[in-house]
């Protein structure tokens, strides 16, 4: 990932951090740090490194002190009318200076904080009672940012909640701003790092997808074994209000499209009735996709959730107040994410909104998100109807599949981008691109991206596949194809590929060429192209392989269980 840093202060520190965070994320970067106070240059002049370098993302750090340093050092010069003059002055003259890097950069995206100014100011109590106020500088540029969302490239950052939260005496560093315009300490350079790390994480859609959480003394206070359900502390006052306002922001994150799932050492009756009789429980039984209680090792717990849900043990956050259970399930299952609890309940809601922030990120919400529990929860209902079917063919059939194909469709880009960030099972090339990539792909003539959502009696299962091709003459090239795993098992990519296969056809393509390259989780479609029909043209040392298919002496076939609705 090719990034731009960008900056009105010296930021030269920052860099080796960020990078450090990134790699540690798993993210592969290399940065071009622009010169003292030279974003402006860079943004506007053609030939300038950002505008020719082909850059993945351009951070924008802009100091809001020395932004507006002419009125913070001669605020009785200023009224407040002139002040908003030239706040909207520097919002237009940034939001233009974006767009037009935007518009001449296939790939850029830009991440732009909000501003944070010290407070109070030298003007005292003169600050909101008379004809000048400096102290609302920062709120006042801040309300306007949503100005600068001038494309879908823009990604704003809320440096302000950092300085909130760690305090300015923290994150600043005085002494190294007069001897080099260095604004920040070295712990502020490492929370500013974190940050960019989990904005830049969650626009890739890196973040983690399920939170596996203990009941006692996790949820609320108390054993409900051994205390009983009169005896545990979740309510509106005292320590059990801070329980119940954790489960308020438990509950968000399931909104936000992160699936839920408890892993409790506990009679299950005695739960249920907590769920079903406390009325400070603001989470439910519904809320959660998996629903582990029973006394049973929690390894074992996490182990089948995982199979259940048909996810990577890599994607689960385990939050347990037992350090014993906590120590077990690290040693067991490293890929799991374990952080510590904390020992005081009253840190639980300010400790968990640092954790969501890390783990559980994510720069914007869809339809599919919303709507994930519930499409766990009914592909539970699936399983059970299968288990009842007397043959697959039955339980196929039972289901009323219909497919629903469309070819670049826009209004999908940005679950299909997601699709390709997060899924891993059924891919077969493992490429992985952002919104605006998508965007491009579909643009782009000479590509062709389709997209599969499937309903049965169940409900939607929303858009699930995605295949993308690369056409050139009368020949094709499979450079994506993928299934999100709620789907694998009922041979739906077999209508997805024979439908691509005949638009195709019907654009005089006569080869169609498939890639299969191996990853540590995608040896499930090892065989797929050998499967619906196609030649093994080259194995490589590396386990990739290549294959084609004539369209002239044959199609590929679907499957007649499925039907295909398509536009």
């Amino acid at each position: 990932m090719k990034i731009a840093l960008l900056s009105n202060i010296n930021m030269d520190l920052m860099a080796p951090k960020l990078e450090k965070c990134l790699n540690d994320a798993g993210i592969k970067n290399d940065f071009y740090i622009a010169g003292f106070n030279q974003y402006t240059q860079e943004m506007i002049d053609p030939d300038s490194a950002l505008n020719t370098g082909e850059f993945d993302a351009a951070i924008l750090f802009i100091d809001g002190e020395e932004l507006f340093q002419d009125i913070i050092y001669d605020p009785l010069k200023y009224k407040n009318t002139d002040i908003d003059r030239l706040i909207d002055s520097e919002i237009k003259n940034i939001g233009s200076q974006v767009k037009s890097v935007i518009n001449s950069n296939r790939k850029t995206t830009f991440f732009i904080n909000n501003l944070f100014i010290r407070r109070p100011t030298i003007l005292g109590a003169m600050d909101y009672n008379a004809d000048f106020a400096i102290a609302g500088l920062q709120d006042r540029f801040n309300s306007k940012l949503q100005e600068l969302k001038v494309s879908a490239r823009v990604v704003i950052i809320d440096f302000a909640a950092v300085v909130s939260r760690y305090g300015y005496e923290i994150v600043y560093d005085n002494r190294l701003w007069y001897i080099g315009r260095i604004k920040f300490s070295s712990q502020g350079l490492r929370f500013l790092s974190e940050l960019y790390c989990s904005y830049i994480q969650a626009y890739l859609g890196k973040s983690k997808k399920v939170l596996v959480l203990d009941l006692d003394n996790t949820l609320w206070r108390g054993i409900i074994g051994e205390d009983g359900i009169d005896g545990i502390k979740l309510g509106d006052e005292g320590i059990g209000r801070a329980y119940h306002d954790f489960q308020k922001l438990i509950k968000i994150l399931k909104h936000k499209g992160i699936l839920l799932s408890v892993c409790s050492k506990n009679n299950l009756a005695d739960v249920r009735e907590v769920f079903e009789t406390n009325k400070f429980m603001e989470l439910k039984e519904s809320d959660f996709a998996a629903f582990k209680i029973n006394w049973e090792n929690k390894v074992k717990n996490i182990k089948d959730t995982a199979a259940e849900l048909n996810l990577g043990i890599d994607s689960f956050v385990f939050i347990d107040d037992n350090p014993f259970e906590r120590e077990m399930v690290k040693s067991e299952l490293p890929q799991v994410t374990v952080p510590e609890f904390p020992k005081d309940p009253a840190e639980l809601c300010r400790w968990f909104i640092d954790l969501s922030f890390k783990y559980f990120n994510s720069s914007t919400i869809l339809s599919e998100d919303r709507a994930r529990t519930e499409i766990y929860q009914a592909d539970s209902r699936r399983k059970e109807l299968q288990k009842s079917s007397v043959t697959l063919e039955d339980f196929y059939s039972s289901l009323n599949m219909n497919a629903i194909i469309r070819v670049n469709s826009r209004d999908s880009f940005k679950r299909i981008a997601q699709l390709t960030q997060k899924t891993n099972q059924f891919n077969l090339t493992t490429r992985r691109y952002t919104e605006n990539e998508t965007l491009d792909l579909m643009k782009n003539n000479d590509r062709m991206v389709l997209s599969l959502k499937l309903n049965d009696r169940f409900g939607s299962n929303g858009i699930v596949g995605v295949l993308i091709v690369k056409i050139k003459d009368d020949s094709s090239y499979i450079d994506t194809f993928l299934m999100s795993c709620r789907v694998i098992g009922r041979m739906v990519e077999d209508s997805f590929i024979s439908y691509m296969a005949e638009i195709l056809r019907a654009k005089g393509i006569i080869n169609v060429i498939g890639e299969y390259i191996p990853t540590k989780k995608n040896s499930l479609v090892k065989d797929l192209y050998k499967r619906f029909g196609f030649d093994l043209s080259e194995s490589r040392e590396d386990g990739s392989t290549i294959w084609r298919f004539d369209l002239s002496k044959g199609n590929i076939a679907g499957n007649k269980w499925i039907n295909v609705e398509t536009g």
